[in-house]
């Protein structure tokens, strides 16, 4: 089979499939597999100054549900991953002499939890269906902060008015230091999302949820709750799933 018959031949699969009547059923288990990774970079330089970080997150949501009348009911467990990797420098200039302050940070976490959803299958247009999800999930974050602090003091070869730091001469350390922080807490979350679902086939669909409006609580302190309404593509969650 030449590429020119099998880029059809895919195409033919993907129309007949979503052309075909796989609807959701009345009552059946499905299961649903879940995931989203993201990685972002931030660099924002200023005269004399520098801040960067490099974030990647990456998680995965295993749940078994029963659809009772197109209301489906679930439970699952949820795994998180974020590493992100920071560095900051500011100068403190005066005509003959600047002070460089510099840190270095690795944060690590890790998020594994237990979570609860409700979600309605609302048609759209033959196999594909509308299905907003609210979601409940309580457990544990572990991780740890580590990263050094560091002081110098840069000198000129000539007295400059406005100094050109990047040529001056770099001191020995007025002050350096380094930290490591182990990270223990508990997180509680409650989430509306918009969802779509596609069911390709008699057993098998794909579900995207895109963002929604949520709830964070941290070590079950209610004052020092989060809320936030984000609908950004670069953190929506993509799975299949299998109904029998």
């Amino acid at each position: 089979m030449t590429f020119t018959n099998k880029t059809f031949f895919l195409i033919g699969f993907l129309l007949v499939s979503f052309y075909s009547y796989a609807q959701m059923c009345d009552s059946c288990f499905v299961f649903r597999l879940d995931g989203a990774y993201n990685e972002s970079t931030t660099n924002n330089a200023l005269s004399y100054n520098y801040n960067g970080a490099k974030s990647k997150n990456g998680g995965v949501f295993l749940s078994v549900g029963r659809v009772f009348k197109r209301w489906g009911i679930g439970a699952g467990f949820e795994y998180n991953r974020n590493k992100t990797e920071a560095i900051a420098q500011f100068y403190k200039p005066s005509e003959t002499t600047a002070t460089l302050l510099a840190e270095d940070r690795t944060v690590t976490l890790n998020m594994y939890g237990g979570a609860l959803y409700v979600t309605h299958y609302l048609p759209v247009w033959r196999n594909l269906y509308f299905t907003p999800g609210f979601y409940v999930s309580y457990g544990v974050i572990k991780g740890d902060s580590e990263g050094i602090f560091i002081s110098k003091e840069k000198y000129p070869t000539t007295v400059l008015s406005e100094p050109a730091y990047q040529n001056w001469t770099l001191g020995s350390p007025v002050f350096v230091t380094g930290y490591k922080q182990d990270i223990s807490m508990t997180y509680f979350y409650m989430q509306l999302s918009p969802e779509l679902t596609w069911l390709f086939s008699t057993h098998f669909g794909l579900n995207l949820q895109m963002g929604g409006f949520r709830i964070d609580v941290l070590d079950s302190d209610w004052k020092n709750s989060t809320k936030q309404i984000n609908f950004n593509p670069s953190f929506w969650k993509l799975g299949i799933l299998f109904k029998v």
